[in-house]
């Protein structure tokens, strides 16, 4: 995809799916082609040039990118099932897990190859489920997206994960205490 207009001939609008990968769609042909986020550096379109039968478009941003706040520290601690007691830090701002293949890998075998996706938008978080068979659940409720904040907590699989956001104090190198679960006793 470039980003390029010829100035010829009238700017038409792509349709865009938004899943793990950005995907744009020429509104002319039918060519689809990937687009990374990072391309609209807090633009609010792209102009685009269609490689197969070089029509020009214009590509629109969602109205809001997901991105890691600057400062705290967002995660996901497996409080309950095979990985409990892992953490995981949250390095991207769309975070994919699932079974393989994922940015978080779980090994539950509840769990599909790619169960749902985490869009974080600063302190807050959107969980949505990927079409998946067992579902994705936030309080005891199957869900297709929900917001999560501080402290919330979801299913997938038999395993149950809690979202946390941690502030870091200004000067400090070390990475704040992570959660640690211990199995209960008899």
């Amino acid at each position: 995809m470039l980003p390029v207009h010829d100035g010829t001939g009238p700017q038409r609008r792509a349709s865009i799916q938004w899943s793990a990968a950005m995907i744009v769609e020429c509104p002319h042909c039918g060519a689809n082609y990937p687009v990374d986020e990072k391309e609209f550096a807090g633009a609010s379109k792209l102009k685009g040039q269609c490689k197969q039968c070089h029509s020009s478009f214009v590509i629109n941003a969602p109205a809001e990118l997901p991105q890691l706040p600057a400062e705290p520290t967002v995660a996901l601690a497996v409080i309950e099932g095979p990985a409990r007691g892992q953490v995981f830090r949250l390095s991207k701002a769309r975070t994919i897990l699932g079974r393989s293949g994922a940015d978080v890998v779980l090994r539950d075998p509840e769990v599909s190859r790619k169960h749902c996706a985490i869009e974080v938008h600063g302190s807050t978080a959107t969980l949505s489920d990927l079409g998946t068979t067992n579902g994705t659940f936030v309080s005891a409720k199957r869900i297709q997206s929900c917001e999560l904040e501080h402290l919330s907590k979801f299913r997938i699989g038999a395993t149950t994960l809690l979202f946390t956001v941690t502030d870091n104090k200004p000067g400090e190198s070390e990475p704040p205490p992570t959660l640690v679960v211990r199995s209960r006793r008899s």
